[in-house]
């Protein structure tokens, strides 16, 4: 007791407390100056359009994330240039009653990722968005949001496709076809950034403490608090076990199972995640309702054994709305694998049946190799009369009839119905 006693006396004399209260001001200091230094990138919003056949499903999604991985730089590269680690936001959005796909992505990197969901996903359609549907002026009177985080430590997955016999996606989505006439808006942004593997030791002391019955806690604040305590309680109470000799710790089903599946986890590639939901509406109580609905289609991802979703405290106001706006990834987020997020973000689908979803309403394909396309070189382009662009994934050539062969055709002018074709 007296052990006990002179240790709380220590910890609280001045010359202790002092240099732990520096270091926590210069921490926050440091992190305020970080949010300061943070400057908007240039970016571009993507809408995905996919025809309803398509067949691809979570698995594609899965590869997409693993190539998207690809944008992660060193921390030897970032503190050399000064800057910020890239992040994506993948988003779900009804707006006017129709269901939208979207993609933002920093204006650097958006060949790259259109190349990479192309490459998954080759029926899609991209085309930049006109007009950002966050930035859309707005009568609502009501805008309430919240953001999901996971139930317990995020080494434990979340509940994954490979474990549904229907597609997560289309919960999801029936609860945003439900406002097809209310003239409300529910938004949904998965924002992701990719870690290095250093996440996968930490995984592996996680694993450890559970096989050796002890906390485990993550660096920091809070992890420093639980060693001092199990410090005063190894003082309070002697060891039972005699010199030399270990425990065994017998293990329930629980925790092999929590073991076993925190192992599989930490073999895929990681992202940092952030999940914020936004509904836009006339009553408090609707938007409630409303957001209540929605979160509770991401408990479909909960497990009792493993881990889950659940909301953070909801908040009326425009201050969240702005986050969400600029998709802001500022501190950090929890770890999910790549099999993780395509369950939570995918592209919807022949089983997904939701109305509302707009769908690629024609098909594209690409023009052909001996198509007369302008190229800039006069030789070849005084050979070719122009007469019309071709676009095929966001490439564009003006392309014509080479002048030899207009001698092989006739040209018919005429107003409809005057019997061209005839």
């Amino acid at each position: 007791m007296q052990i006990i006693s002179w240790i709380i006396s220590t910890l609280l004399q001045w010359y202790v407390w002092m240099p732990i209260v520096a270091v926590l001001m210069f921490l926050t200091w440091r992190n305020y100056r970080k949010i300061e230094d943070f400057t908007p990138v240039e970016s571009v919003l993507l809408i995905l359009e996919i025809p309803r056949t398509n067949d691809k499903q979570e698995l594609a999604a899965e590869q997409l994330f693993a190539s998207l991985h690809g944008i992660l730089r060193d921390n030897k590269e970032l503190r050399l240039s000064g800057g910020h680690q890239e992040h994506i936001s993948f988003e779900i959005a009804s707006v006017n009653g129709q269901i939208r796909f979207y993609v933002w992505v920093p204006k650097t990197l958006q060949s790259f990722v259109e190349g990479q969901i192309y490459s998954q996903y080759p029926t899609v359609q991209i085309h930049q968005a006109d007009e950002d549907y966050t930035e859309h002026e707005r009568d609502h009177e009501v805008a309430y949001s919240t953001e999901l985080t996971l139930t317990t430590d995020e080494f434990l997955p979340i509940r994954t496709f490979q474990n549904f016999e229907v597609d997560p996606l289309a919960g999801i989505t029936g609860t945003l076809a439900k406002l097809e006439t209310t003239g409300e808006e529910l938004w949904i942004q998965v924002l992701v950034r990719p870690i290095p593997d250093d996440w996968q030791n930490a995984a592996d002391r996680y694993i450890n403490s559970i096989r050796n019955g002890r906390m485990f806690s993550l660096p920091g604040f809070g992890g420093s608090m639980q060693w001092l305590i199990g410090v005063l309680g190894a003082l309070w109470q002697p060891p039972e076990q005699g010199v030399g000799q270990s425990a065994t710790v017998e293990l329930s089903d629980r925790d092999k199972t929590r073991i076993s599946e925190a192992e599989k986890k930490a073999t895929k590639l990681g992202y940092e995640v952030k999940i914020r939901l936004v509904y836009m509406g006339e009553s408090q109580t609707n938007a409630k309702l409303r957001m209540q609905a929605l979160v509770g289609t991401f408990k479909q991802f909960n497990s009792t054994n493993l881990n889950g979703f659940h909301a953070v405290k909801g908040a009326f106001g425009k201050e969240f709305i702005d986050k969400y706006r600029k998709r802001s990834f500022i501190g950090d987020g929890f770890i999910l694998n790549i099999e993780e997020l395509a369950s939570v973000f995918h592209l919807p689908h022949t089983n997904v049946e939701t109305p509302n979803i707009v769908w690629a309403s024609s098909k594209t394909a690409e023009p052909p190799s001996k198509l007369p396309v302008l190229t800039g070189e006069d030789v070849n382009d005084d050979q070719i009369s122009a007469f019309g662009v071709t676009n095929f994934r966001g490439i564009s050539h003006q392309f014509g009839m080479l002048r030899y062969d207009r001698s092989r055709h006739v040209y018919i002018i005429g107003q409809t119905g005057a019997g061209k074709s005839g």
